[in-house]
């Protein structure tokens, strides 16, 4: 078996700790495991904490601060963690087909990440990795984003990027690094919830976000060249099309078992 540890005290040093426990126990936790295990990248699962109250975003802002003083980097908290074609650790279903050529896929939230896999898989969707930032207290969709953008290579990095984006935060990031990937030969198709009054209190609730202005964020993805969707089935829809092999001529062909479709 896998010999198991009382405390993080017992560990061996640790490059990447992931955290699934009760939030008032993760900033020590956190603090033990970056004085004395020299880990350096958190990745925490709970829930519990700015998006739920002021008590648990003291917490967050805690794990914040202890992270930055020895200038390592978190992912979440309140969120499903990361995916790629070597490591799926997320604890929950479904796991995609994931493989370099498949979709890079980011996401603010951890339930709809699984909703959007979920509807990409009978479409034939695979995934090249799949990022959960949850409540963004370090690192946001915007900074996923920008890493893929500087660390892209034509030969090996996919040139599909989906995104379901909560919150702006960074809009110049945004713009910057979606403008970039798209000069590149990318091809980036993403949602951006909470456009009606309902939908943005939903947003709040579930991960702390505040809303951006609708208009703000319509003129945002036209300007970096994103195409905006507004459903699952739609991303998952343009995904596929963005995965097709461009077409070289200008005529399409449609067969139909009926004319109204068409």
């Amino acid at each position: 078996g896998v010999k198991s540890f009382r405390d993080p005290s017992g560990l061996p040093n640790v490059d990447l700790a992931i955290l699934a426990i009760a939030a008032k126990y993760c900033p020590n936790t956190v603090r033990i495991l970056s004085a004395e295990k020299n880990t350096r990248a958190f990745i925490i699962l709970s829930a519990g904490f700015g998006e739920e109250n002021e008590e648990g975003a003291r917490l967050e802002k805690q794990i914040v601060e202890i992270v930055k003083k020895v200038n390592g980097c978190l992912i979440g908290p309140n969120c499903i963690g990361f995916l790629n074609e070597h490591y799926h650790g997320v604890f929950t279903t479904p796991v995609p087909k994931l493989e370099p050529g498949g979709c890079d896929f980011i996401s603010g939230s951890g339930a709809t990440a699984v909703f959007i896999m979920e509807s990409g898989m009978p479409k034939g969707l695979s995934f090249s990795s799949v990022y959960s930032v949850g409540n963004s207290a370090q690192i946001g969709v915007e900074d996923v984003l920008k890493y893929m953008d500087e660390s892209f290579d034509p030969a090996i990095s996919s040139k599909v990027k989906l995104l379901y984006i909560e919150s702006v935060e960074k809009p110049d990031l945004l713009l910057k690094h979606a403008s970039s990937l798209i000069q590149k030969g990318c091809k980036i198709a993403a949602i951006k919830a909470g456009g009606s009054e309902a939908g943005s209190r939903a947003a709040t609730s579930h991960t702390g976000a505040l809303a951006s202005s609708d208009m703000a964020v319509d003129a945002l993805f036209r300007k970096a060249g994103i195409v905006r969707c507004f459903s699952r089935e739609e991303l998952t829809t343009v995904a596929s099309v963005f995965k097709h092999k461009e077409l070289k001529g200008k005529n399409v062909a449609i067969i139909t078992h009926a004319g109204g479709p068409a």
